[in-house]
Formats: C-alpha cells, structure tokens, sequence
C-alpha cells in the first residue's frame, strides 16, 4: 500500500480531470459560474492563470490523494467496493460536513452545494479506487 507513488499521482490526475469535466460550462460550470456571480472578466481573469491554477489544483490532490492511500493503508482497504465506501465515508464526515458550512453561514446556494459537494464524492470514490487498483 505504501510502495510506488503511480498510484496517487493517477489518482491526482483522475481528481484533475473529473474537476475539468464537471465544472466544463456543458456540464455543471455554466450554472456554478452563475451561482458564484463570476462575470465575465473574472472567468477571463481565471482562464489567464489557468495553467497556475491547474499546477496549484494538482498539488492539492497530490496531498488528498497521498492522505488518502494512507487512510486506506492504515485500515486495509484492499477490494474496490471497500475503497469506494471509505472514499464515500470521508466524503460524508469531513467534505460534505464542511461544504455545508458554505449553505449555513455564508448563505451560499444549495444547489452550488450540491455541485461542489458532488465533484467532491465522485473525486474522492474514483482516487480510493485508483488507490487500491
């Protein structure tokens, strides 16, 4: 479980590209724009650091994903449908927790939570499974 580092830089990978898949404007990002009142200077503004933001992005999954195969390590994890369940699992006690915060006190959208919430399950059940392939 703790031998080559492949599979949480594929895991980090695979978290990247579901976040461009699912915040592209033809799937979730057009409305998660609008909710998040980005104009249109600011999503020219963002496309301008993308490569930063994206390098940035990378690196923070690096950690999740690092985190993540210890977490799997430590309990052993080794099937898919245990990863899948303890990738849900700390989706459910920490992620979905803490972006609800976004509902309640910074009186977000529900529906921005249920996107950012969303990606959230999908990256995190797809790196525990990457993580024990």
């Amino acid at each position: 479980m703790y031998g080559s580092i492949w599979p949480i830089v594929a895991a980090a990978i695979a978290a990247t590209l579901i976040g461009y898949v699912w915040y592209h404007p033809q799937v979730f990002g057009a409305r998660w724009m609008r909710l998040n009142a980005v104009t249109p200077e600011r999503a020219e503004l963002g496309a301008s650091r993308r490569h930063a933001y994206t390098a940035l992005g990378l690196v923070a999954n690096l950690v999740i994903a690092t985190i993540l195969r210890m977490f799997l390590g430590e309990s052993g994890m080794t099937s898919v449908a245990e990863a899948a369940r303890i990738g849900f699992f700390i989706w459910v006690g920490f992620v979905a927790t803490i972006l609800l915060g976004t509902v309640l006190w910074e009186h977000r959208p529900f529906s921005l939570y249920l996107i950012n919430a969303g990606y959230w399950l999908l990256a995190l059940t797809s790196m525990a499974i990457i993580l024990v392939l």
